[in-house]
Formats: C-alpha cells, sequence, structure tokens
C-alpha cells in the first residue's frame, strides 16, 4: 500500500500540512525534534513522493513521456532501455505510451500527458488513422509549450526539435546490396505508405533499381503492418512470384520471411536471400544472421533525451533538426545468386 502524507501526519500527530513542509524543505518554524520524528517515520514508512502530485503543487516535474507505434516489436524496446537509462542518470523516470500503431491512441496519450504536467515528451509516429488525427496532434504539442521530441516526423515548432534518420539512404542501400550480389527480381515489402518513413524506403528502394538499370515492377512490391505475420504473409506472396531476393522494410517482417521460406523448404540465404531494415539485437542471433540496416537508435536515445533537458533547463525553445546516417551489416542472409 502507498504510504501517504496523512499517514506520516498520523502517526506524528501532527498536520499534514507540517508534514509537507518538512519533506519538500520549504522554509518553516517547526521544531528540530519535531522535524527529526517526521523524517525517520517517513524513512521507516519507506515513503516515496507521488510525482505526478509534487507537479501539481510545484509545477516542476521529474517525469518524461514516451510515445511508441508498438511495444513489442524489438526496435523500439532497445529504444525504449537506452532512454530510461539517460533519463535516470538526471533523476528524471519515464511513463509509457504504447499506441499499437493507433493514431487514436497516439491522440489520447499526447492529451493526456499534457494534461499531467510532464516536464516533456518524445513521439515515435503511429502508422493507422493519421490521416485523422495528424492535425489534431502536432496542434495539441504546438499549443503546449512543453518541449517535444519528434523522430521521423515534420511538423515544425519553437518546442518541438526533430530527429530523422536517412530512411531512404538506407533502403538504397539494402537494395544495392542484393543487386551487387547479382539478384535482378527483388521483392520489396514496405510499411503503410501513409508514414512518411514508408515512402522514403520505397523511394530508396526504386532508386537503387533505377541507378543499376533494373525495370522497377510494382507486382515485387508487397505490403506489411511491420509484425512477422504480416512479412510471413507477403513473403509467401513474393516467393510464388520467383523472387530471388526480399527487401523488408523492418527486421521483424523479415524474420516473418524466414518463416514463409522455412515452410516452403527454401535455404536461406542458397535459394532465397533476405535484407531487413533496423538491426533489432535478435537479427545477429537468428540463423542465418540477418543482413539488415543499422539506425543508430541507441546514440539517438541519448540525443532525444539531451535535447529534452536543454529546452527544459535553458527554456530556450528554438526549433532544430538532426539527420542520422544508417549502414549496412552483412552477415549470412544474403548470398550470390
Amino acid at each position: 500500500m502507498n504510504v501517504t502524507l496523512k499517514d506520516i501526519a498520523k502517526l506524528c500527530d501532527v498536520s499534514v500540512a507540517t508534514v509537507s513542509l518538512v519533506l519538500n524543505k520549504k522554509p518553516n518554524r517547526i521544531s528540530e525534534a519535531t522535524k527529526k520524528r517526521i523524517i525517520d517515520t517517513a524513512k521507516e514508512l519507506q515513503y516515496h513522493p507521488n510525482p505526478m502530485a509534487l507537479s501539481l503543487v510545484t509545477r516542476k516535474s521529474n517525469v518524461l513521456g514516451l510515445i511508441i507505434p508498438d511495444v513489442s516489436n524489438l526496435f523500439y524496446i532497445e529504444f525504449i532501455r537506452q532512454v530510461e537509462l539517460e533519463a535516470a542518470k538526471r533523476g528524471y523516470t519515464i511513463i509509457l505510451g504504447n499506441t499499437d500503431e493507433q493514431g487514436s491512441r497516439e491522440y489520447e496519450y499526447v492529451r493526456t500527458f499534457l494534461q499531467r504536467g510532464l516536464a516533456g515528451c518524445i513521439l515515435i509516429h503511429s502508422s493507422m488513422e493519421m490521416e485523422k488525427y495528424d492535425t489534431k496532434i502536432v496542434d495539441l504539442i504546438r499549443q503546449s509549450k512543453l518541449p517535444f521530441v519528434l523522430i521521423d516526423r515534420q511538423p515544425v515548432a519553437g518546442n518541438i526539435r526533430n530527429f530523422f534518420i536517412d530512411q531512404q539512404l538506407g533502403a538504397y542501400l539494402a537494395t544495392t546490396h542484393l543487386i551487387n550480389l547479382d539478384h535482378k527480381k527483388i521483392g520489396f515489402i514496405s510499411g503503410p505508405l501513409n508514414l512518411e518513413l514508408s515512402k522514403m524506403r520505397y523511394a530508396g528502394y526504386k532508386k537503387a533499381l533505377e541507378e543499376h538499370n533494373i525495370p522497377f515492377d510494382e507486382s515485387l512490391v508487397e505490403f506489411g503492418d511491420w509484425r512477422p505475420e504480416g512479412g510471413h504473409q507477403a513473403g509467401l506472396r513474393l516467393i510464388a512470384k520467383g523472387v530471388s531476393g526480399i527487401f523488408t522494410a523492418n527486421d521483424m517482417m523479415a524474420f516473418g520471411v524466414y518463416q514463409a521460406a522455412f515452410s516452403m523448404a527454401l535455404r536461406i540465404p542458397q535459394d532465397l536471400s533476405v535484407v531487413g531494415f533496423d538491426d533489432v539485437s535478435f537479427a545477429s542471433v537468428v540463423t542465418p544472421g540477418l543482413t539488415t540496416i543499422n539506425q543508430p537508435m541507441l546514440q539517438i536515445g541519448i540525443d532525444c533525451v539531451n535535447a529534452l533537458f536543454d529546452m527544459i533547463n535553458t527554456k530556450k525553445f528554438t526549433e532544430s533538426s538532426k539527420l542520422y546516417t544508417p549502414t549496412l551489416i552483412v552477415r549470412g542472409s544474403t548470398s550470390r545468386k
């Protein structure tokens, strides 16, 4: 059971206001004996202040919000951990919002976090319903003046810092890797095209084909939902079309392609080469190891927290953005055709 100021006040036979003054180290004329009794009782009961309640009183919160699309995706789990570690170094905690890729839930998390008086927030875009909720979400953020960091999202405002990964370059590198291995019939499993990052990865795939004089075939493009099952189903369709290589817009869908290949008795990479995107920790553990595009999310996690604290501490809200370069990580899932 959570210990409250009222519990401590009752045991010490003083008012709640007296306990609050002592534990929050506010100026007071309370005797040293009473102060000691309150402090000792709080320690004995293992009292911890409620950061939300404290922020309502002091208008200063030690809580950051983190809103992500899918907590089951290994890519986001690693990012969450890095953000938590960086926030903890500064005495801050994290409240996590998982939108499950739904724009309506993203909107509700932004609205709720703003009402709770958080110190700042990091937001990664959802995939679905965004045509209905995107403008509403951006308007809420702009009007709030709360420090926000947005990843791979375009809105501009003084209280928003934008961090971008060169998604087109990453997709270009992945597709070019397969082309350099003499693959000509290369399938692509994209994420939903209402997302800017999906459009950029699609553009990178097409650019690589064009530069190497390989005709673009729209029938070799399938669309998934970022999850293994979506990759599995799209992979089956592409395998049926006779592709020799598949580039997937994230690693989770690539793992689904592994399942599809296994169910069709195909060997990776001897019969089918596969390239992912994200370089999640599991990519180096699967057999064969997944060739993929690394996004520097650990560094981005550090930079996100640093950006928030810069805005929180300096009170200077100047719009800025930063671009990160992805890299190709070659493992065992690709080979020469």
